[in-house]
């Protein structure tokens, strides 16, 4: 069977057949509505009953049809209402002013309405046009800062160790240290960006497997034991804690994003826990700090697309909680953050313990970058 598409100029005209086809049922409606109810008795009314149809013709429909329907409704206003009825007669030449009258008042209706809707649709494609130079200027500077700076660093590095290499194995390795995190830091920040367009594409699947959440969490510590090093990470688990399905390598990202994140805003020292519990049908994890928290205000928007909660503290673009939130949800769970009582912030996330429908989700990684 071969399927052809219309072409948009065909949908165009029968988008333009459709408005004129309503034009004519709203003027029947108009027309039936003030027989009914207003009769031949009160022509007042019966105009303005004519005059409201154009105004909804005007606005669902645009100008055309809304011209087309005042037309419509000056000649049914003659036939039905203005004696003699059922003709197009007309016994009194005063009636021409009223229908002159009604004409230009529904004519002016439509053109106000059609610069109200042309008014709306500039507006919209201004604030559309806003939305996305302010995208454009984030995704810029964020590259700007999160690639030069690496490569900078790298650069400064490897010019050293070639130009004047020390003699020290202390200081090369140290040089050669700084060089391969920072190289580990591009890495990171590149795989966040093309993670954040799989992600919105959908490119990526989700493959459940029931294991232990507790071998997730140690592969993210383990990934991160350079940036915990500062840190003291307590983890509780409940004996009882079954075995989840999710996909290991899309939440242990979720958790080193989360860790990261915590690690970056908690003073040297301060501890990081790692806690998980049944809760009606899922398990909920919380990854808790003790840095400045975040404000009630920013709730919902530290997982928005390049917000950051804390511009001072510098970081990434804030893609991290966002990729979280994808991937969260593409287990069919939530993710949220609360104020942690004693200071600090509680990030906590759901994982159901039953497979939702549709086992092969779109989703994606990320690299951590948090907000």
């Amino acid at each position: 069977m071969t399927v052809r598409l219309l072409h948009s100029p065909t949908l165009a005209r029968l988008a333009r057949a459709s408005g004129y086809a309503w034009a004519v049922a709203v003027v029947s409606a108009a027309t039936a509505g003030a027989w009914f109810v207003f009769g031949e008795a009160q022509l007042t009314d019966v105009v303005m009953v004519f005059l409201l149809g154009v105004v909804l013709v005007s606005m669902r429909f645009g100008y055309g049809p809304s011209i087309f329907a005042a037309v419509l409704s000056v000649l049914a206003f003659e036939f039905f209402f203005i004696p003699p009825i059922f003709s197009f007669a007309i016994s009194d030449l005063r009636h021409f002013v009223t229908f002159a009258v009604m004409f230009l008042v529904a004519f002016v209706i439509s053109h106000q309405t059609k610069l109200i809707r042309d008014q709306a649709d500039v507006a919209r494609k201004a604030e559309l046009l806003a939305e996305t130079e302010k995208i454009r200027s984030a995704l810029l500077s964020s590259v700007s800062h999160d690639f030069r700076t690496p490569l900078a660093v790298v650069m400064g590095a490897t010019g050293a160790l070639l130009e004047r290499p020390p003699k020290d194995d202390d200081k090369r390795r140290a040089l050669l240290k700084t060089a391969h995190d920072e190289a580990v830091r591009l890495n990171r920040f590149l795989g966040n960006r093309l993670d954040m367009t799989r992600l919105e594409g959908g490119a990526l699947t989700v493959k459940r497997e029931l294991q232990p959440l507790e071998e997730v969490v140690g592969a993210a510590l383990t990934r991160l034991d350079d940036r915990m090093a500062d840190h003291e990470v307590t983890t509780t688990f409940p004996g009882d804690l079954p075995l989840v399905p999710f996909d290991s390598l899309l939440i242990e990202q979720v958790f080193v994003n989360l860790l990261e994140n915590a690690a970056k805003h908690t003073p040297t020292g301060a501890a990081i826990d790692v806690a998980a519990r049944l809760a009606d049908g899922t398990v909920e994890v919380e990854v808790a700090d003790r840095g400045p928290g975040v404000a009630p205000a920013d709730f919902e928007r530290v997982f928005d697309k390049f917000f950051r909660a804390n511009e001072r503290e510098g970081g990434g673009a804030g893609l991290g909680l966002t990729i979280c939130r994808g991937v969260v949800a593409a287990h069919g769970g939530r993710i949220w953050v609360e104020a942690r009582r004693g200071g600090g912030a509680s990030f906590r996330f759901t994982l159901p313990l039953s497979e939702p429908v549709g086992q092969d989700a779109p989703t994606a990684p990320g690299s951590s970058e948090g907000s």
